[in-house]
């Protein structure tokens, strides 16, 4: 009996136990937790990491952009030259290979992109672009434009070109197209500037300089003065690419009347093949594509297996040659006393 009384309080206490989550017992507090609880409290959620989207970067903008354009029928191929900086024409990015002439096609091209055409200085029609390709006729692989054409009627037997896109070609000033007539007096300037050349220099002289001379245009520069004379003359050789014998050179040469007193060299380029290279300079057309008031002349210089071109600019009395494809060979510029 004595041991049964003294085991009811402790089972007393048992059921109390179980029907509570804390218990004092002595001083002691005893928590009681679900079997699903931890001892240890569990981590916080991790942070859900907020989604980073890969960007490809886009093509690098693009500034104004030089063309030259040759005709086919009723249609025109463009190539660029080179960009418009700030101090000049640099070098496209966008050309050399036939993967950079592609990708600049892909990123800065499209169907119906409309080019400003250019003649003589003056605009002359336009141009909306359909097909693209890579050019292969100069030294380097540049982009290539093909699209119909639309000629002002006083421009229609005009075979080659300048070009700006349509937005860029705001910027040139619509001057009326009125090319320079080839008169006697400015057809007899370049032959008088070449014949005291070949004296100054000592060059091989043809029977006569008419034999020699391939090419001879005329322009205006500057509005209001006389007209640019400009023509290439080549020596025991024609103006076409391909080899030539060592004893031929070229001269391209441009004469001005800036006194008024008679016309004078104002540039020279003489290339001695066997020891320059081949490299004849010829006329293209010319424009004022920085916007100084003066035209910029391009030029197309056939060497022994390509061409490549290249730009003067007028400094003073005289013009020097600001851009080159960096692929062509050197010109060669010559004093004329």
């Amino acid at each position: 009996m004595k041991t049964a009384l003294q085991r009811l309080p402790l089972l007393g206490i048992v059921i109390v136990a179980t029907g509570c989550d804390n218990v004092e017992w002595g001083g002691i507090q005893v928590g009681l937790r679900d079997p699903s609880e931890g001892l240890v409290s569990a981590a916080p959620p991790p942070e859900v990491a907020e989604g980073v989207v890969d960007t490809v970067p886009g093509p690098p903008p693009l500034g104004r952009v030089l063309y030259v354009g040759h005709r086919a029928g009723n249609e025109a191929i463009l190539v660029p030259v080179a960009e418009i900086g700030p101090a000049g024409l640099v070098p496209l990015q966008g050309s050399g290979s036939a993967e950079a002439s592609t990708s600049f096609a892909a990123d800065y091209l499209t169907q119906g992109l409309g080019f400003t055409l250019f003649s003589d200085g003056a605009q002359v029609g336009t141009l909306s672009a359909d097909r693209f390709s890579v050019d292969e006729r100069y030294c380097r692989l540049r982009p290539q434009i093909r699209g119909s054409i639309d000629l002002i009627p006083e421009a229609t037997a005009v075979q080659t070109f300048l070009a700006l896109t349509t937005r860029d070609g705001l910027n040139i000033p619509n001057e009326p197209y009125s090319p320079i007539a080839q008169t006697s007096d400015l057809l007899v300037a370049s032959t008088s500037t070449m014949r005291r050349f070949i004296n100054t220099v000592g060059a091989l002289s043809p029977t006569n300089v008419l034999d020699i001379r391939r090419d001879v245009q005329m322009f205006r520069a500057r509005p209001g003065e006389p007209p640019t004379v400009v023509a290439t003359f080549v020596y025991d050789d024609e103006l076409v690419v391909g080899p030539a014998n060592a004893r031929a050179y070229s001269v391209f040469l441009a004469s001005n009347d800036d006194e008024g007193t008679g016309y004078e060299g104002t540039y020279v380029d003489y290339r001695v093949n066997s020891v320059d290279g081949k490299g004849a300079a010829r006329y293209f057309d010319h424009l004022d594509v920085d916007g100084d008031g003066t035209d910029e002349i391009v030029l197309e210089v056939l060497g022994e297996n390509s061409m490549w071109l290249s730009t003067l600019g007028r400094q003073g009395d005289s013009w020097v040659e600001e851009y080159r494809d960096p692929c062509g060979l050197p010109s060669s510029p010559a004093e004329l006393r």
